[in-house]
């Protein structure tokens, strides 16, 4: 793993409803490496699927109006190579993405900006 960017040429869409968070996660991915496009509902995110690429989905899993669960089929459902890191402050997110057909992680909030971009490292490399 490149220690200075190692997600340089990830393209990440980025999904949460608390705007510190958003910002915060977003900065991390950005300095990794990372290109991000940033929003803070399900129906924005949606909207970004004709986007070129999306390598990896990063989604909370409670979100206003669908969970991260439902957002990440829809997703995966239009762009099978797409892969999902579910964020949650709840408990064990991995339990609603059991039958999501395509590479998964989690990451309990809070976490550390290292073993975030860590993880998303490793999805990338499945």
């Amino acid at each position: 793993m490149s220690q200075e960017y190692p997600l340089k040429g990830c393209s990440i869409l980025l999904v949460e409803d608390d705007p510190g968070v958003l910002e915060l996660v977003n900065l991390i991915l950005t300095e990794a490496g990372a290109t991000v496009v940033a929003v803070g509902d399900p129906d924005a995110a949606s909207s970004l699927v004709p986007f070129p690429k999306i390598d990896i989905l990063v989604t909370d899993v409670v979100l206003p109006g669908r969970s991260g669960f439902q957002l990440a089929e829809e997703i995966v459902g239009m762009r099978p190579s797409t892969k999902v890191l579910f964020m949650s402050g709840y408990g064990d997110p991995e339990i609603g993405a059991r039958d999501l057909p395509t590479a998964f992680d989690s990451a309990l909030k809070p976490f550390l900006p290292e073993d975030l971009v860590a993880k998303l490292f490793a999805l990338r490399k499945r």
